[in-house]
């Protein structure tokens, strides 16, 4: 949310200031219109930007929830498939990964939690 605050703000300047340019004949009223259009793209292209960001976002919490509630995950780590728990894993909140405990197989291997889904035969 605050990036946005800014992001309009920047804008806004940026609008009064070709505004000022346009009134002293600095710029054409061509050239405000081809500023305009660029500005609206930028704001456009981040837009969606922020909006698939905000889907892988609720992606990776919703796994941290089911994580954090005893589902097992099943994460892609190289080629191979690791089935993750609470019993052989803890959840790293501050780099949202998955490290194994020290009495499992898995002792310190890392895995992103982006790579994992729910198990599917939980699911049902």
């Amino acid at each position: 949310m605050r990036f946005w605050i800014l992001f309009i703000i920047f804008l806004a300047l940026l609008a009064f200031l070709a505004q000022i340019l346009s009134k002293f004949h600095l710029i054409t009223r061509k050239m405000r219109i081809y500023i305009g259009i660029f500005f609206l793209l930028i704001a456009t292209s981040i837009g969606i930007f922020t909006f698939f960001q905000d889907q892988k976002e609720d992606k990776i919490n919703e796994l941290a929830q089911l994580f954090l509630q005893g589902k097992n995950l099943v994460c892609q780590v190289g080629a191979q498939n690791i089935e993750t728990n609470r019993t052989t894993f803890n959840f790293i909140s501050g780099t949202l990964t998955l490290m194994g405990k020290e009495n499992s197989d898995y002792h310190r291997k890392t895995i992103p939690l982006k790579s994992c889904k729910l198990n599917n035969a939980e699911s049902h």
